[in-house]
């Protein structure tokens, strides 16, 4: 089951990752939509719509822009699995679509320390609280695993 399956995951995860940061507790956030997509309202106009988006956000506001990433290379790796997160984790849902996310996250990072690299990112934090409901499951990789054929 992936985290679409979850209605209001999403500003579960902003609330968490709002803490992580240090930011102070006072977003409101609440969900739009029949896929729950978090909403974020803010004091100074319209509000904020995505999960990457308000993430990048609140990012920025605790002044932690390296968690973005520094280079340009890097930035643009940390919003290739950003998008990836949105896209794929929180679009699949079955057992299949679990497995391939997580195989293609197993190749992955086989030689990486983190999803940009050597450089812990935004993109680890949202893959990690996207995937982590899956690990709790009590399960091992290897019951997700689809073989070759």
């Amino acid at each position: 089951m992936a985290a679409s399956a979850r209605p209001g995951l999403g500003a579960e995860e902003l609330a968490l990752l709002e803490k992580l940061l240090g930011l102070p507790k006072g977003n409101k956030y609440g969900v739009q939509g029949e896929r729950k997509v978090p909403v974020l309202q803010t004091n100074n106009g319209p509000g904020l719509t995505g999960l990457t988006t308000i993430a990048a956000h609140l990012v920025k506001q605790a002044k932690k822009d390296q968690l973005l990433g520094s280079t340009a290379e890097e930035k643009a790796v940390v919003q290739q699995w950003l998008e990836y997160r949105v896209t794929r984790v929180d679009g699949g849902c079955s057992k299949e679509d679990t497995g391939i996310i997580l195989k293609d996250l197993n190749i992955y990072l086989e030689d990486k320390v983190y999803l940009a690299g050597n450089i812990f990112t935004l993109a680890d934090i949202l893959m990690y609280y996207g995937l982590h409901h899956v690990m709790m499951l009590g399960k091992s990789i290897q019951d997700y695993w689809i073989t070759d054929q």
